[in-house]
């Protein structure tokens, strides 16, 4: 077998925080949000496709896509390119690598906007910031080379970092860490958006009117927006009905200024601020006051340190460490929905956003908007740029009650807001900036609900059939088997975007599952077991091996589906040793035929597929 290399030569470990995300996103948890530069300009579509190819080879951070390893998640190196497009949907749904060239991103435009989504597992707001600072330089260079026609040279500036290191372990002591809170939060309920829909509004704020009032209370900005947020929701859901459920924040701290990284993968720790609501007189003032006394009690290097040594020294736990990634992904599920519970919505402020001067005028402003979650049906992402704050809602909900609230208060203090929405669920402030989302992802879906349906009523009238008319013979077991088989076609080869490997594998299994139904319905003469699963198994294995000698660039795909046909090949044995197989010819034919070509694989495939295997099973 000749080298195997192409995608992938370079891969890295997911940062401490980063293992979380894989396991727990899906369309209704995306783990998405979005950092959006505003231009003077409306943006020109080839430019900026020229500008991401240009920028995108320097920041390895990006380059990557998401593979599955045995124990954990791990990134390799991504040879492809994304390619932009124009923006259609709502913001901050689910990446499915399959659509993105296999990226963790998505960079979009829409009239002067330029748009990037990251998933969170590649970085963090800090990250994805430097990332979208750099592809901005480089289409305003570009942009001003097509009206002088001279070619600028390509240039990062010195204030966007690149490096990927894993800043939690490097700043990993071993102390008494500091556990989250489980304790259950209120939680935000009201009449909800069709499924799909998603409801955006921005407030654009004063800086110096938020500042003034700032120094009038001796607080920071972050406060200030944080205690308004928790008056908000105390004012506009809890007042009068107070329950044992405190109000609670999730305010995500940027660990970069604490601990001296200038990394690009995420680095950042979670703090909870809570406000009891069952207790005495509420004022805002008074929330003011609890909020800022949190902030300085909890945002400390000591404190930080402690959150790092807790999160970080989970990981080196060795029976989790040696746990297989399925049973990691139930663990994670749990501990994330437990904590979850803790926080009635999430209030991140990536701070303000600087941009070299040259190119200041250039950009109206940035905006920051974050995926809402089943259990945080609204968010709230705040960044600054020059002398004006964003206030971005993320929002299911069919009102902007909240919302209005918020900046209603926020007028009280004297700070003036400008509102612009996406035009959900009303136009009252849509100012023309979004698209109008047109098509219905979901009629897809109802067509294939609509088709199992069908599938699952044939299949129980003919077993109602044969069971009243049973004359000793179970053809319906036959019947329905290939029902069930259509079915796992349609879900796995069909709907699913897997790749060709994985296909193979789970219509092979399906395959033996009808194969070992038709055998039973007939009498059962043990052919499926003797000779059936072994040949199926036999032919998968084959099927991988041209899948990469044919598909070279991308041969790990393929790897481990391999290794798990070769693991299912010793199956027949020990259904012989069980005394399920009486002829164990093919049986024993087909693990030594797998175990070698695997064998032929790993010592043929040259320094590369021990590498892949590394990478697999890395601890």
């Amino acid at each position: 077998m000749a080298k195997l290399e192409g995608q992938g030569e370079r891969w890295r470990k997911l940062d401490n925080t980063a293992k979380l995300f894989p396991a727990i996103a899906n369309e209704g948890l995306s783990n998405v949000y979005r950092i959006s530069a505003v231009l003077k300009e409306e943006v020109v579509p080839g430019i900026l496709q020229r500008a991401l190819e240009e920028i995108l080879p320097q920041f390895e951070g990006f380059s990557v896509r998401l593979h599955k390893g045995f124990f954990w998640y791990y990134f390799e190196t991504n040879h492809r390119m994304p390619v932009i497009e124009r923006e259609e949907e709502y913001p901050c749904k689910y990446i499915d690598p399959h659509n993105t060239q296999l990226f963790l991103f998505r960079l979009s435009y829409f009239g002067k906007r330029i748009n990037l989504e990251v998933f969170h597992a590649i970085t963090d707001g800090l990250g994805a910031v430097q990332f979208l600072k750099a592809v901005v330089y480089r289409y305003l260079d570009l942009k001003a080379d097509e009206r002088t026609g001279h070619r600028a040279p390509q240039r990062i500036s010195s204030d966007v970092s690149m490096n990927v290191e894993d800043s939690y372990v490097r700043n990993y002591t071993r102390k008494k860490g500091k556990s989250y809170s489980s304790r259950k939060a209120y939680a935000l309920k009201g009449p909800k958006l069709p499924p799909g829909e998603e409801n955006i509004l921005h407030g654009y704020l004063p800086m110096e009117q938020v500042k003034r009032v700032c120094k009038e209370k001796k607080v920071s900005v972050t406060k200030l927006l944080a205690a308004s947020l928790i008056w908000s929701v105390y004012e506009e859901y809890v007042k009068g009905n107070p329950g044992k459920e405190p109000i609670g924040i999730s305010l995500p701290i940027n660990l970069r200024k604490y601990f001296g990284s200038q990394t690009m993968s995420n680095f950042f720790a979670v703090t909870l601020l809570r406000v009891a609501t069952d207790q005495g007189e509420i004022t805002f003032d008074g929330i003011l006051a609890q909020i800022s006394r949190q902030m300085d009690e909890q945002i400390t290097k000591e404190k930080l340190e402690e959150t790092i040594s807790y999160n970080v020294s989970n990981e080196k736990k060795w029976y989790l460490r040696a746990a297989p990634l399925f049973l990691k992904f139930g663990v994670l599920n749990l501990i994330f929905w437990r904590n979850d519970k803790a926080y009635t919505m999430t209030l991140s402020n990536i701070g303000p956003i600087q941009l070299v001067k040259e190119y200041e005028n250039q950009v109206e402003r940035f905006q920051m908007m974050i995926g809402v979650s089943p259990r945080q049906p609204m968010k709230c992402g705040v960044c600054a740029y020059r002398q004006e704050i964003a206030v971005t809602f993320t929002s299911v909900f069919a009102d902007t009650r909240l919302q209005d609230r918020f900046f209603g208060f926020l007028k009280t203090l004297g700070i003036d807001s400008t509102l612009e929405s996406n035009g959900i669920p009303d136009k009252r402030d849509d100012k023309g900036t979004y698209p109008v989302v047109i098509q219905d992802p979901k009629k897809w879906k109802t067509l294939v609900h609509i088709f199992y349906g069908v599938l699952l009523s044939a299949a129980v009238v003919l077993g109602i059939i044969n069971y009243v008319t049973y004359s000793g013979s179970l053809w319906s077991v036959i019947a329905i088997g290939c029902i069930l088989y259509c079915g796992l076609t349609v879900k796995f080869s069909i709907v699913r975007t897997a790749n060709l490997a994985h296909k193979l594998l789970i219509q092979t299994l399906a395959a033996q599952a009808l194969l070992v139904a038709v055998d039973y319905a007939t009498g059962y003469d043990g052919w499926s077991v003797n000779y059936c699963i072994p040949s199926t198994i036999l032919f998968a294995d084959i099927a991988v091996i041209f899948l990469i000698l044919f598909n070279r660039l991308n041969w790990q795909s393929y790897f481990m589906y391999q290794i798990a046909i070769t693991v299912f090949s010793f199956i027949p044995l020990i259904l012989w040793a069980g005394g399920w197989i009486t002829r164990p010819v093919m049986a024993v034919a087909t693990v030594c035929v797998t175990a070698a070509l695997l064998a032929g694989t790993i010592v043929l495939g040259d320094r590369s597929v021990k590498t892949e295997l590394k990478r697999r099973f890395h601890l």
